[in-house]
């Protein structure tokens, strides 16, 4: 039953996936460029409404705080944030919007974006031992670090808890709706 649930889950987001644009890589590039920013607005949007039924979810008491998973926050992981953003802007694909886009018209890019996280994951797995020996997880290591208290257990930078959540998700909200659609005008 949970196998036939996340394939349904996963049907769905690849169609809203395709159906919002996220699927297109030039619809993506021009996202980042600035040029058409609606799909910014719906990523906006979307984190914005999730972090307001999760501050929901946990005033009701129906939250299950086990099933969020803290990452610890160093500076391997921002050089890897860098390395993706670099890749997703070059290629106009990610890992979620490349399986949708393998679907649709974009396969090329979705098999060189598969193949070069695979890639990727390979070549870090393979030295993971030098990064670890030379000190890279623990430079500017903040441990699993919240921006907001939502948990006893791990530390955060403002001790407001769900509400911060709430009023951060209000306000992504708000932006998306506010914001225009298009910040740049296109080169010609």
């Amino acid at each position: 039953m949970n196998i036939l649930f996340a394939v349904i889950l996963g049907g769905l987001f690849g169609f809203a996936l395709y159906f919002t644009g996220a699927s297109h890589p030039k619809k993506l590039v021009s996202m980042l460029k600035l040029h058409d920013i609606s799909l910014m607005k719906i990523i906006l949007f979307a984190i914005g409404l999730s972090s307001v039924l999760l501050s929901i979810a946990n005033a009701l008491g129906i939250l299950d705080l086990s099933h969020l998973s803290i990452k610890s926050t160093n500076l391997g992981v921002l050089i890897g944030g860098l390395i993706f953003g670099v890749g997703f802007g070059w290629i106009g694909s990610c890992p979620g919007t490349c399986v949708a886009a393998s679907g649709s018209d974009g396969i090329k890019k979705a098999l060189i974006t598969v193949l070069g996280g695979l890639a990727g994951a390979f070549v870090f797995s393979a030295t993971y031992g030098f990064w670890k020996s030379i000190g890279l997880f623990g430079v500017m290591d903040l441990g699993k670090m919240t921006l907001f208290g939502l948990s006893e257990k791990y530390p955060s930078l403002f001790e407001i808890g769900f509400s911060g959540l709430l009023i951060t998700g209000l306000l992504f909200m708000a932006l998306a709706a506010g914001l225009p659609n298009q910040l740049r005008k296109e080169e010609q």
